[in-house]
């Protein structure tokens, strides 16, 4: 008898249904910005469209955009878009959402956001009900000072490393140490408007006033050529190479006339790889619910003298082929067989 009752409630009683996941709460920060001393804060959007990570490297972007935008730098460049949103819930009703996009002309601005110290993404929202991608930025004002009073040093031990050397290498050098007084100024007006920063002024003049004198005196002297032959190259990248692909790099450098050596070289070239589910890697996959999976390898190289200071802009050397990752390493050497004599031919005109 109790068996047939515990039959019964067993078919009698529903089946229990799997407890849904939740959706993500909207963040605080997306409706209203955070306020906290000695800080600005931006957010920027993106559409979530294909992949998710370059949404949100365009988010992040754009947030940090919008905080240098903040500071009332000069803005000069392409259109950017930042979008707020917000949301509202009467009693008893169900939520609704508004929000405008507000389209800046200008983006590019006078001094670079990645040259700003202190500007970081704090956090990152996905939004898969409405394909939008959030990032909160923040300016950290007095990590900003800090930093440049940093950078500012350098530059001065820089110069003084130079000392007297009258060579083509040293005028280089020095033009460089120029730009980079150039950058510090721009980001110190950037702060300005805070009234962070400007005690760096005085300290930045002097050390402008000490590399002016200091090219002056190299003008109108015969400097001696940048000699290929008798300059060594090292290699450097941030993964590690497929085998065989390290040896083939080497002696394409001796190939465009220069000698290698890894230990105190006179150059260096970087080659820095990125993408990968755990860090850089040399061929990473990259899946995409429309078009399959795209084996990539995304990297630049870049020569720099041996103390580290680039002397060219970064080369890309992007290889993406779907299917399968085979004969990518052929591809990666014919693109570096173009890419490295181009490169070289820019030190090269540096130099003179």
């Amino acid at each position: 008898m109790l068996r047939r009752l515990l039959l019964a409630a067993l078919v009698a009683a529903p089946a229990a249904l799997p407890a849904r996941d939740a959706a993500p709460a909207r963040p605080a920060w997306i409706e209203t910005l955070p306020d906290a001393p000695g800080r600005i804060y931006a957010l920027g959007t993106a559409d979530l469209t294909g992949n998710e990570g370059a949404a949100i490297t365009r988010a992040a972007d754009r947030a940090r955009l919008e905080v240098v935008t903040r500071l009332r730098a000069t803005v000069q460049g392409r259109t950017s878009v930042t979008t707020r949103t917000s949301e509202t819930q009467g009693a008893g009703a169900r939520p609704t959402g508004g929000g405008d996009r507000q389209v800046r002309d200008e983006v590019s601005v006078g001094a670079r956001a990645e040259d700003l110290p202190g500007l970081v993404v704090e956090r990152t929202h996905s939004d898969p009900a409405t394909r939008t991608v959030y990032a909160l930025a923040y300016l950290d004002i007095s990590q900003a000072r800090g930093a440049l009073a940093a950078r500012l040093d350098q530059t001065r031990q820089g110069r003084l490393r130079i000392a007297d050397e009258q060579s083509r290498k040293a005028r280089w050098r020095l033009r460089k140490v120029q730009e980079d007084l150039n950058r510090i100024d721009e980001s110190i007006s950037l702060l300005a408007v805070t009234g962070v920063g400007l005690d760096l002024r005085p300290v930045l003049q002097t050390e402008r006033t000490a590399v002016d004198k200091a090219l002056q005196g190299m003008e109108g002297k015969p400097l001696p050529p940048l000699d290929l032959a008798k300059t060594a190259m090292g290699l450097r990248a941030n993964v590690t190479l497929p085998p065989g692909l390290q040896a083939y790099l080497e002696a394409q450098i001796v190939e465009c006339g220069l000698l290698y050596r890894n230990m105190n070289p006179d150059l260096i070239l970087d080659i820095s790889f990125t993408g990968g589910a755990k860090g850089p890697e040399f061929i990473f996959a990259d899946a995409d619910v429309y078009s399959g999976v795209t084996y990539r390898t995304n990297a630049q190289m870049t020569i720099m003298e041996g103390g580290g200071v680039s002397l060219t802009r970064p080369a890309p050397l992007h290889v993406d082929q779907s299917g399968s990752p085979e004969g990518m390493v052929n591809q990666f050497r014919r693109l570096f067989e173009r890419r490295l004599p181009k490169l070289i031919g820019e030190v090269q005109s540096e130099m003179q």
